[in-house]
């Protein structure tokens, strides 16, 4: 099965550019996309229409704030955001998880996990 990866960032970044030369060629069976898009409502289209198994945002980004993350989060629980800052080299990894409660042990193990 063939991964899609999203990429989002500033049209006048390099950011784009940089992580698809980064990632082709070294993932097997992996699509790159970048987006194009001015606005908001233009990247959600943009993702809905590509369809990816990843998103990987620039973290300067204009839309890579927390009000995005959630959205795209509650719509597609199953897909990973991945935001990267270009100045710190720093990754952080958003992945929503749902799970039901069955007991109080399940509420505590989560809390554990934290």
């Amino acid at each position: 099965m063939r991964k899609r990866c999203f990429i989002a960032g500033r049209k006048d970044a390099l950011f784009k550019t940089l992580v698809a030369g980064l990632l082709d060629g070294k993932i097997e069976d992996m699509d790159i996309q970048e987006s194009q898009a001015d606005d908001f409502d233009g990247l959600l289209a943009e993702i809905s229409e590509a369809d990816p198994t990843l998103i990987l945002l620039d973290d300067s980004f204009p839309f890579s704030k927390d009000s995005f993350l959630v959205r795209i989060l509650l719509h597609r629980p199953d897909l990973p955001v991945v935001v990267i800052s270009e100045d710190s080299n720093l990754m952080h990894i958003v992945r929503k998880e749902t799970k039901v409660i069955a007991s109080s042990r399940d509420l505590i193990n989560v809390v554990n996990l934290i």
